[in-house]
């Protein structure tokens, strides 16, 4: 199958730069999968699912929020606010962040803080869905 490169990266820096075979994102508009030969896009990212098929037609599946993806020239870039591939993900760590989310939503916020605790939600949310596929 064909290839197109592939960049990761995050504020804490590079997650993965090499080849891939496709790879597929929850965006602002729902989900994309790119593969070799996509025509140019920019997109932004939602929180959700994503998963790369490597060259070597291995699958990685992690967490992603936040940012934007662009095509271009045939090379794909992801730049997220959070990426975590499913076995770096502290399961504990993510049920912890839900329970904490799912109390602040319980109690009496203003708006800026009701919609803070709604997007840590849908983050620990998607951060445990992907962590039981590891």
């Amino acid at each position: 199958m064909r290839t197109f490169p592939l960049v990761i990266v995050t504020p804490d820096g590079e997650k993965f730069r090499g080849d891939a075979e496709s790879l597929l994102v929850r965006t602002g508009s729902g989900d994309i999968e790119i593969m070799a030969g996509h025509a140019p896009c920019l997109c932004s990212i939602a929180t959700g699912r994503a998963r790369v098929r490597f060259a070597d037609g291995e699958e990685r599946l992690a967490s992603a929020s936040g940012g934007f993806m662009t095509v271009k020239g045939g090379t794909v870039e992801l730049i997220t606010t959070t990426f975590e591939w499913a076995d770096e993900i502290d399961l504990a760590r993510a049920e912890a962040a839900r329970q904490k989310a799912t109390e602040a939503l319980a109690s009496k916020l203003d708006e800026r803080s009701h919609l803070l605790a709604k997007a840590k939600l849908e983050r620990a949310l998607c951060r445990i869905d992907v962590a039981s596929y590891k």
